[in-house]
C-alpha cells in the first residue's frame, strides 16, 4: 500500500515489462492480456474504487515518442470494461526510472505499468458517514 494524494491508502499494482511490452511498442502479448483480463473483472468486481494509471518507458528514443507510447500503454483496462471516469491515466516517459537505463536490465525494469487503487467519491462518504459495508 501506499498513500495517495488525500492522504488515505492505496493500493500499488505493478506491471513489469516482462509480462507487458517490447521496447517501443504497446502490443500486448497473449498472457498480458490474460492476466489484464483479471485484473479488469477484479476492478469491476469493486466498483468503488478508482485507477490511476502510470504507463512508463526506458530512455530509448525521443521523448516524444515515448510519451506517446507511455500514454498508449495505459489503455488496454478502458477495452476490458473499466469506464475511463474511474481511471487518470498519464504517460510518465522515462522521467521516473525505478532502475539504471544504461543497462538492458535496468531499461527492462523501466519500461512498466503502475496502478493505483483508490477509493472513489462515493466510498470516502460511505466511509465519513459509517455507512461503508
Amino acid at each position: 500500500t501506499v498513500t495517495d494524494t488525500n492522504g488515505l491508502k492505496a493500493v500499488k499494482v505493478t506491471f513489469a515489462s516482462g509480462i507487458l511490452f517490447p521496447t517501443n511498442g504497446t502490443t500486448l502479448s497473449s498472457s498480458s492480456k490474460a492476466a489484464l483480463k483479471e485484473f479488469a473483472i477484479s476492478l469491476i468486481n469493486n466498483p468503488e474504487t478508482d485507477i490511476t494509471i502510470w504507463g512508463h518507458t526506458d530512455n530509448t528514443g525521443t521523448l516524444a515518442v515515448n510519451e506517446r507510447v507511455s500514454t498508449q500503454r495505459a489503455t488496454f483496462l478502458n477495452q476490458n470494461g473499466i469506464p475511463n471516469s474511474r481511471m487518470t491515466t498519464a504517460g510518465k516517459a522515462y522521467n521516473e526510472p525505478v532502475a539504471d537505463n544504461s543497462t538492458a536490465e535496468g531499461r527492462a525494469q523501466n519500461r512498466r505499468v503502475d496502478i493505483y487503487i483508490t477509493a472513489n467519491e462515493n466510498m470516502i462518504k460511505q466511509a465519513e458517514n459509517g455507512t461503508l459495508q
